[in-house]
Parts: structure tokens; sequence; C-alpha cells
């Protein structure tokens, strides 16, 4: 049965599109609702989690070429197209990227009272940019997709001021 799972998994934007589904739920589920909100960002995390080392079973660790590539027609009349692929590095920081951010949502699970929501979302749109940054063959998209990382982190700051100085710092350190 494992085999005919990999045989038909050539898809590499389930974890992409998890994660993504598990922030947009949320959204339609009252705050006094603190419960649900966190199982189902946990879920979906685990589900990306438990989808992401699927691409290990198939992969071929004597190339170093990008594997599973998929292209899809983004901008047809700027001639931009959408690059997923993966490689060796990229393999294991998308397990390590899905491995962490449940350990992240069950961290915050106590502290999550008024701003729950925001948190999953954040927590969850984080880990979709993270996994398509690790995932991205196109130079324009891995150029874009690590800078806008940094917004779910700014989104919690209470003076936009101050994000702004932080997002400053923040690049000029690793600069």
């Amino acid at each position: 049965m494992l085999e005919h799972f990999c045989e038909c998994y050539s898809d590499l934007s389930g974890p992409i599109l998890c994660p993504v589904l598990g922030s947009i739920t949320p959204l339609f589920i009252p705050n006094s609702r603190i419960r649900p909100i966190r199982l189902i960002g946990l879920c979906a995390s685990l589900i990306t989690f438990l989808y992401s080392p699927v691409p290990r079973i198939q992969f071929d660790p004597s190339t170093a070429k990008s594997q599973f590539v998929e292209s899809l027609r983004w901008l047809p009349y700027e001639n931009i197209n959408l690059y997923l692929g993966i490689d060796g590095i990229s393999l294991f920081f998308v397990i390590l990227t899905t491995f962490l951010i449940p350990i992240c949502i069950s961290v915050g699970w106590s502290g999550m009272r008024s701003y729950g929501k925001e948190y999953i979302t954040a927590s969850l749109i984080r880990e979709f940019l993270m996994i398509a940054v690790f995932r991205m063959l196109d130079l324009l998209l891995f150029y874009v997709l690590p800078e806008s990382v940094l917004i779910p982190m700014l989104c919690g700051a209470k003076h936009l001021l101050f994000a702004g100085i932080k997002l400053f710092l923040c690049r000029g350190l690793v600069l």
C-alpha cells in the first residue's frame, strides 16, 4: 500500500497548501471558542508534518539535481512560472520546519487566551512561507519569500514604528 501511495505522489504543493487551509479555517470561528481554534491549528501542523517526509521515500540521493519538479503558469502574460522542486538540503529543512511548528503551537498552548486565533493563523502562515522558501526553484519567489516570512513575526507589534525598526535591525544584522 505504501508503494502505491508513493507512486501516486508527485505533488509538492500539498505540504504548502495544508497550512494555508489550516490558517483560513480559524477565521470563521468566534474568538470565544479558543479550544477548537487551537485544535485546528495543531491538527493542520501535524498533518503537514506527517505529509512532509513522503518525498524522502522516493528521493534519489545519488543526484544533485532538483527532484519532483513541478511547473505552474503563474503570470502567463509576463512568462513567469512557478517552479517547485526539492533537493537534499531543502528536503530536511522542510521536515525540520514541519517538526518545529507543532512544537511552537504546543508551547504557546496555555498562553493563547486573548489572541489565540491570531497566534495560530500567524504560525501556520509562517509555516506555509518557510515550506515555500525551501521548495521554490524560481529566483524571483526565492528572493521574495524569505522576506515575507518576517511579516507574521511583526504583526503582533503594538507600535508599527517599533516593528519597522525591529525589521531594519534584524535585516541589518543578517547582512
